[in-house]
């Protein structure tokens, strides 16, 4: 499995772009950045998308993927999520307002994206990865995923405050190999956190303790650029040599 990283913060400014994992070359997960970080040769080779959520940092690329391979592919892009989030793009981003409904528009005889339900409980078989799911604490109905190859398991968090749910199921990530979990605010902004439905480093410290003590490396990811340097001093400041802050562009594979 190779994983590049092309957007990992819960914002954007200048050289910092919002979540999005590119896994060998056809699956994404999220869509936060994406034209902004492939060529249109790559974009054309996404296949399949799971979305965590419907929050605007990790669906915005949808709409540009949308528009910049529709006269290029044979088969739909599969956007995967789960009911609540693909109800939301059918409302509020592929309605003809905002945007063309390009679960609609055809350009070689079928449409240029297709929006499907990941079942409400279990795994489901996508692009060749076994995917499981389970719910987070956020403010919308998101969830985190556990994908499975024959070379190992990578657990993403998506976005969550303290939890439970996906803690067990990354328990039965089988050869887990890397995590990516989220923490959005510095340890100051705690309620502001649990508000939202994100993580502080204290937070973190508190959930890795449900995480147990798996020898796995921990990518955090969802870092509010505002507040880059001092998530990073109070991330240190956990003594955990597993954890390291993700800046976009990183690769890695198992």
């Amino acid at each position: 499995m190779k994983i590049r990283v092309l957007g990992c913060y819960g914002s954007r400014v200048p050289g910092r772009f919002t979540s999005s994992l590119l896994i060998d070359q056809a699956l994404l997960l999220d869509a936060g950045t994406i034209a902004s970080s492939l060529t249109l040769e790559e974009q054309v080779q996404i296949d399949d998308i799971l979305l965590t959520h419907a929050h605007l940092d990790h669906i915005v690329d949808l709409a540009f993927l949308a528009d910049n391979v529709m006269s290029q592919r044979t088969t739909p892009i599969r956007i995967w999520g789960a009911q609540p989030v693909l109800a939301a793009l059918r409302q509020h981003l592929f309605n003809d307002y905002i945007w063309p409904d390009f679960t609609k528009i055809s350009t070689r005889g079928v449409p240029i994206v297709s929006l499907n339900s990941l079942p409400e409980s279990g795994t489901i078989e996508i692009g060749g990865y076994t995917v499981s799911f389970a719910p987070t604490n956020h403010t919308v109905y998101t969830v985190g995923y556990c994908l499975s190859a024959k070379s190992g398991s990578l657990f993403y968090s998506g976005d969550t405050s303290t939890t439970a749910a996906i803690w067990a199921m990354a328990e039965n990530c089988s050869e887990l190999k890397i995590a990516f979990i989220e923490t959005s605010f510095p340890d100051r902004f705690e309620r502001l956190a649990q508000i939202s439905g994100h993580l502080t480093p204290a937070l973190l410290k508190v959930e890795l303790e449900k995480f147990g003590e798996r020898d796995v490396p921990i990518k955090i990811f969802h870092m509010k650029p505002q507040f880059l340097e001092e998530l990073q001093t109070e991330l240190a400041a956990l003594h955990d040599p597993r954890i390291q802050v993700l800046n976009g562009g990183e690769i890695f594979e198992f």
